[in-house]
């Protein structure tokens, strides 16, 4: 479904990515690891356009999208729940789902509200609610639902649990594996190394904007020597 080859990318002058490279098949998880500062939302933010790629190639579904704008991108079949969430706070929780529902091109819509508010009882009891009324928990939630309402083919996700509470953090990983069981291609970015291999099929270590690892994530639980050399503060 994705393919990206020997990326690169930056800011104004500054290069962040030198060569990234990573793949994802229809229905797997694709964990992308690495320490702070390495390159894994840059990596993001050029695979959806969001900045320039200097070089390299990116492809959903054989289709070059390297020069092509994040909204594009979107409309492709990405979904993409970012780091920070950055749901629009003077907005209801339903406003803000409503405000990015897409239908998808091939049949009806797998994500609706009622489908949502399945998934996440809570934001149907909060669906009055200004999005800056949520707790940092809810704005996640209102996060991922927002990405699914544009009934993606991948889900892109940045940091989903972090700085949340061990009771939260457990029902993001929860409504994850749901979403896997249903067939749904993810793109996972997170520092919870364990719950991270328990989910994805697959993982890509980048370190200082390089791939310098890849394989199963069953391999990288056996590696103790990429997860000192790489993942481990």
């Amino acid at each position: 479904m994705l393919n990206i080859d020997h990326l690169t990318a930056g800011y104004g002058q500054s290069q962040v990515l030198f060569d990234v490279s990573l793949s994802i098949q229809a229905g797997q998880v694709l964990a992308l690891l690495g320490r702070n500062g390495m390159g894994k939302t840059t990596t993001i933010s050029a695979l959806m356009g969001m900045i320039p790629r200097w070089g390299g190639v990116v492809t959903l579904d054989g289709r070059d999208t390297s020069r092509l704008p994040s909204h594009r991108v979107a409309r492709l079949g990405v979904g993409l729940v970012p780091e920070g969430r950055q749901i629009f706070p003077t907005l209801t929780v339903e406003e803000n789902l409503v405000a990015t529902a897409a239908a998808p091109g091939d049949g009806p819509a797998r994500w609706t509200l009622e489908a949502v508010w399945d998934l996440f009882p809570r934001l149907k009891e909060r669906r009055r609610n200004l999005g800056n009324r949520l707790s940092g928990g809810e704005q996640q939630m209102l996060a991922i639902g927002r990405a699914l309402m544009t009934n993606p083919r991948l889900l892109i996700l940045d940091e989903a649990t972090e700085g949340l509470a061990p009771v939260i953090r457990g029902e993001i990983w929860a409504v994850l594996d749901i979403l896997k069981r249903e067939g749904l291609s993810i793109l996972l970015v997170d520092k919870n190394l364990s719950a991270v291999l328990r989910l994805a099929d697959n993982c890509a270590v980048i370190e200082k904007g390089r791939t310098v690892w890849s394989g199963s994530s069953d391999a990288l639980k056996q590696a103790d020597d990429v997860q000192s050399a790489y993942l481990h503060m």
